[in-house]
């Protein structure tokens, strides 16, 4: 997604001197949009004082949910949640999202809110980091834990030190190792941290599906986005996290 310049536009130039990556350049009439260099900040949209520049769509995208939405009835979620689940499935082609998915009540409204405050986002792994490329603040604390942990996985061991760096108020967002959910439900019971919301969505075999249902059982369960099975990975949790922060930064839904 990238953004439009609509003929209202005054060409007053704001948006020029605000876009961080240079993307608007002067053209005639109205700024154009240099696809390449944008990395959907939306910096532009929230200065423009006329309302001229929307998010628009990418063809392939468009295509993409127009297709999901053919193949998968996704109208008992409600608002909000029903995009989360919709750019899981979108982020993975796994249609099995729209019935395994489990969102607490309070989840997307609390990670939006976290999102559009500029709360830290901390990853279990830097795939998910990779994923969210235009989701300020996300970190993912593996690089600083050594191979061989000395107390469990490292993931696990990233994760204690991560709440030691951000107990309050960060969203916390689990794409691949179980033990990082274990961790993080360990150290919320334990009052080491307070997660504005968890996305848990860790894969495999071995531990997945019950650190999964650990989460949704617990004291997070409001406030968890998360699925039944071992079905998960860094796709289906950066999928959900650029969900919410569509909806943080534009307040508009795609489904």
């Amino acid at each position: 997604m990238t953004v439009t310049v609509a003929p209202t536009c005054t060409a007053c130039g704001v948006c020029l001197a605000t876009c961080p990556e240079r993307a608007l350049v002067p053209a005639p009439r109205r700024p154009a949009v240099l696809d390449s260099l944008c990395t959907d900040c939306l910096a532009c949209l929230e200065v423009c004082p006329v309302d001229a520049i929307v998010p628009s769509v990418h063809p392939i995208e468009e295509a993409s949910y127009r297709i999901l939405a053919e193949r998968v009835d996704l109208s008992a979620w409600p608002a909000g949640a029903r995009d989360v689940v919709a750019r899981m499935i979108h982020a993975t082609a796994d249609e099995s999202f729209a019935t395994t998915a489990r969102i607490g009540e309070r989840a997307v409204a609390t990670a939006v809110a976290a999102l559009a405050a500029g709360a830290p986002v901390v990853c279990d792994a830097r795939m998910v980091v990779a994923g969210i490329p235009s989701v300020a603040g996300a970190v993912c604390f593996l690089d600083q834990v050594p191979e061989a942990a000395p107390d469990g996985t490292r993931s696990a061991a990233a994760v204690r030190l991560a709440a030691e760096r951000h107990p309050d108020g960060a969203l916390w967002v689990v794409g691949n190792a179980p033990t990082a959910l274990f961790a993080l439900l360990d150290l919320h019971a334990a009052g080491a941290v307070r997660p504005a919301a968890v996305i848990g969505l860790p894969v495999g075999y071995v531990g997945a599906a019950e650190s999964k249902a650990a989460l949704w059982a617990g004291d997070l369960r409001s406030l968890a986005i998360t699925n039944t099975g071992p079905r998960g990975g860094s796709p289906a949790a950066a999928g959900a996290v650029n969900a919410l922060a569509r909806l943080a930064r534009t307040g508009r839904a795609l489904t």
